[in-house]
């Protein structure tokens, strides 16, 4: 009798095997590379993330981004998220992993995982490879290489490179206004180099007041002081010589005129300028949010600023502008 029940009864069904999102998958392959290079699960699901990382060789800006993308994913995972952020996620981390050499979606593949360990050191190149903050352009994840491109900037402000690199990112992205920015401190290390130069014509002012404030000079306040400079001891040497009269008050007006623009270039530089990040921000008539905005500017616009209220800036323009924007809602220079 138990025989014949345990025949008429139909076997259990196994339950269907959970079957993981393209977003999953990713997330998948991406704590599997942070496992392999962070072993310590206190310092890899912890703050410190990004100080174990540097603690690899990984380059500062790139470990800044690995942590930050770790916290978007954790937010993307319990947050009130939408589709549109889990696509972006999903898109970001199938470059990073491109760049670092993985092939996203085939998680079974540990060898290629582990392999991740040795490339996962942007600031390490192996064989060849290029320079992470270039690699990940090329590739692609432009996030990453801003951070990066971002982090050499600071190390060495006065590298016009660093800066032309930085804007040229943020300009494939399309945020106009941290390019424009970032470019202007580029314009003014090098004012001459053609390539930087050539800036302006690919990301122009978004109004005439804003071209005349972002217009670059021929040369930086330190230039044409060396210029004065030379010019003067060129004097000397004329009256030294009993040159003509006519030579040497040439020289000394040339040395005028020369001091006379680095005065003016030191001058034009040292007023505080405000580059606007995103488009239409309003410019506020009062420092709070619910003041009314008395006339909204676009990305890439400059403004002076005249004096700071806690988080908020006064600003001003010749032609009419004035008013207070958030200090978060543009670059200063």
């Amino acid at each position: 009798m138990w025989l014949r029940r345990e025949q008429r009864e139909p076997p259990a069904e196994l339950p269907a095997p959970i079957r993981l999102t393209r977003l999953g998958q990713l997330e998948r392959e991406f704590h599997a590379v942070l496992a392999s290079q962070v072993p310590d699960p206190q310092a890899r699901d912890g703050d410190g993330l990004a100080r174990a990382l540097r603690a690899t060789g990984l380059e500062s800006a790139v470990a800044g981004h690995v942590m930050r993308l770790r916290d978007r994913l954790r937010a993307s995972r319990y947050g009130p998220r939408g589709q549109g952020d889990a696509a972006e996620l999903a898109a970001e981390l199938e470059q990073v992993l491109h760049v670092l050499g993985a092939e996203p979606g085939r998680t079974r593949r540990r060898a290629s995982v582990v392999a991740l360990v040795a490339l996962v050191a942007l600031g390490r190149p192996a064989a060849g490879q290029a320079p992470s903050a270039e690699a990940l352009y090329e590739a692609g994840a432009l996030r990453a290489a801003a951070d990066s491109f971002a982090a050499r900037a600071t190390a060495e402000p006065r590298v016009a490179a660093h800066w032309y690199n930085l804007g040229a990112t943020l300009y494939r992205a399309g945020a106009d206004g941290k390019a424009t920015a970032a470019w202007m401190h580029a314009l003014r290390l090098a004012p001459r180099d053609p390539l930087i130069r050539r800036t302006r014509d690919l990301l122009a002012s978004p109004d005439a007041p804003s071209e005349v404030l972002l217009a670059p000079g021929l040369a930086t306040p330190g230039e044409w002081a060396l210029v004065a400079v030379l010019l003067w001891l060129a004097v000397w040497l004329a009256v030294a010589a009993r040159r003509r009269r006519t030579v040497v008050l040439g020289l000394a007006v040339l040395t005028a005129v020369a001091t006379t623009l680095a005065a003016r270039e030191g001058l034009r530089r040292a007023r505080p300028l405000a580059i606007v990040l995103n488009a239409a921000t309003p410019v506020r008539t009062a420092p709070y949010g619910s003041a009314s905005a008395a006339s909204t500017v676009e990305a890439g616009a400059a403004l002076l600023i005249v004096r700071s209220y806690g988080p908020w800036l006064e600003v001003r323009r010749a032609d009419g502008i004035r008013g207070w924007v958030l200090s978060t809602e543009v670059a200063r220079l």
